[in-house]
C-alpha cells in the first residue's frame, strides 16, 4: 500500500515539475522577448529577424517588406496612412494584437526606413523621403512596396496653403490670412481631384495646422515635384488699410532665370490668375527672402492673392465665388506650366 502511495505521489510530483517547466519557460521566452525589445530597436530586430529567415528559409520576394498575415483578413482591411509632410507611413493590420509582430515578424529590406516601430497590430515607420505604398496580398503574405512619386505619376507638384495653426498671418476685421489661403487651396484641391491627367498632388497641409518652413520647403525635393506653388494673402507693411490692391507673384531672383525656372513659373501664374479673377497685376517680386522660396530645390511661385488691407479686396477674398476664380487661376497656371514642359 505504501509502495502504491509513493508511486502515485512520484508520478505526482513529475508532472507538477514538468507542468513548472512548461510554464516557467513560457515566463522565460516573455522575460527574454522583453529584453531583447528593451536592448534592440525595432529595426534592429527587424534586421535580425530577416537574418534569422535567411537562415531558416530561402526568402525570394522582390518586395520591399513581407509580413504574414492573420487568417481570413482580405487586403481591403488593411489600414494605411502616409503622413507626406512627416514622412510617417502607418499600417494597421486587423486582428494582430498581443504578440503577433513576434511569432510572425516582418521581413525584407530596410532601404528607406529611417525608423520602425510595431506594437498591437500598428506598423509605423519613418521614411528617408517620400513615398507612395503599394500593398498585394498572395497566399496569405502582405507584400509592401515603397515607390517614388514620381515613378506613379506623370507629374508631381506640391501645393502650399501659407501659414495655418498658430501662425496667423496678417489679421483683419477678425479675418485670418491662414483661412483665406486654406479656402483657395481646398477649392484648387477639388479641381485637381477632377482632372484626369495623372498628376500627384502633395498638400503641405489641407486643414488648420502649421507645418514647419523646413516640412514645406522640403516637400518639393523628397516628391522631386516639377513644380512648387505657395498661396498667400497680402497687406501693407505698416498693416493700415489702403487703398493698394492686385496681385503679385514672388520667385528667386537668385537662381537661373532661364529655362524652367522660379521665374517663368511666377510670371505664368501672374498671367493666368489676374486673367482668371480680373485683379490688377502688380507684376513679379524678388522672394530669395521668402524661406519656403530660397530653400526650395524645385522651381517655386509664391502668388499673393490680394490685398487684406483694401475693404474692396478683403471682402472679394472672402468671397467663396471669388476664391473659386482665384483657384481656377491657379489651376490654369499649373497645367499651363505642366504642358510648357515643366
Amino acid at each position: 500500500m505504501e509502495g502504491r502511495i509513493l508511486k502515485i505521489s512520484s508520478i505526482f510530483l513529475t508532472m507538477t515539475i514538468i507542468a513548472a517547466s512548461v510554464i516557467l519557460g513560457h515566463f522565460t521566452n516573455i522575460h527574454i522577448r522583453e529584453i531583447k525589445r528593451q536592448q534592440m530597436s525595432y529595426l534592429q530586430m527587424f534586421a535580425s529577424y530577416t537574418q534569422q529567415g535567411k537562415e531558416v528559409e530561402e526568402i525570394g520576394f522582390d518586395q520591399q517588406l513581407r509580413l504574414e498575415m492573420p487568417r481570413g483578413v482580405p487586403l481591403k482591411e488593411v489600414k494605411i496612412e502616409n503622413d507626406y509632410i512627416k514622412q510617417l507611413i502607418t499600417i494597421q493590420i486587423p486582428d494582430a494584437g498581443g504578440d503577433y509582430f513576434d511569432e510572425h515578424p516582418l521581413l525584407g529590406r530596410s532601404n528607406h526606413i529611417a525608423d520602425l516601430h510595431m506594437d498591437n497590430g500598428i506598423i509605423e515607420m519613418t521614411m528617408d523621403s517620400v513615398y507612395e505604398v503599394k500593398c498585394t496580398l498572395k497566399k496569405g503574405y502582405l507584400y509592401i512596396d515603397f515607390l517614388k512619386p514620381q515613378e506613379v505619376y506623370d507629374k508631381v507638384i506640391v501645393i502650399d496653403a501659407g501659414h495655418g495653426g498658430r501662425s496667423p498671418g496678417a489679421i483683419k476685421q477678425d479675418i485670418m490670412e491662414k483661412d483665406i489661403n486654406l479656402a483657395i487651396v481646398k477649392k484648387l484641391k477639388d479641381l485637381l481631384d477632377k482632372n484626369n491627367r495623372n498628376i500627384g498632388v502633395y498638400y503641405t497641409r489641407t486643414e488648420d495646422v502649421n507645418p514647419t518652413f523646413d516640412q514645406r520647403a522640403q516637400l518639393g525635393g523628397k516628391t522631386e515635384a516639377n513644380l512648387f506653388i505657395s498661396v498667400h494673402s497680402n497687406s501693407t507693411v505698416d498693416g493700415q488699410m489702403s487703398k493698394y490692391n492686385g496681385t503679385e507673384v514672388m520667385y528667386d531672383e537668385l537662381k537661373i532665370e532661364e529655362g524652367f525656372s522660379s521665374k517663368r513659373l511666377a510670371q505664368i501664374c501672374l498671367e493666368e490668375t489676374t486673367a482668371a479673377f480680373g485683379s490688377k497685376d502688380n507684376g513679379l517680386t524678388y522672394g530669395n527672402s521668402i524661406y519656403v522660396i530660397r530653400n526650395n530645390e524645385v522651381p517655386a511661385a509664391l502668388i499673393e492673392v490680394g490685398f487684406m488691407t483694401n475693404w474692396e479686396e478683403l471682402n472679394k477674398l472672402t468671397s467663396d465665388k471669388y476664391q473659386k476664380k482665384v483657384a481656377k487661376g491657379i489651376y490654369k497656371a499649373i497645367l499651363r506650366a505642366l504642358d510648357e514642359g515643366f
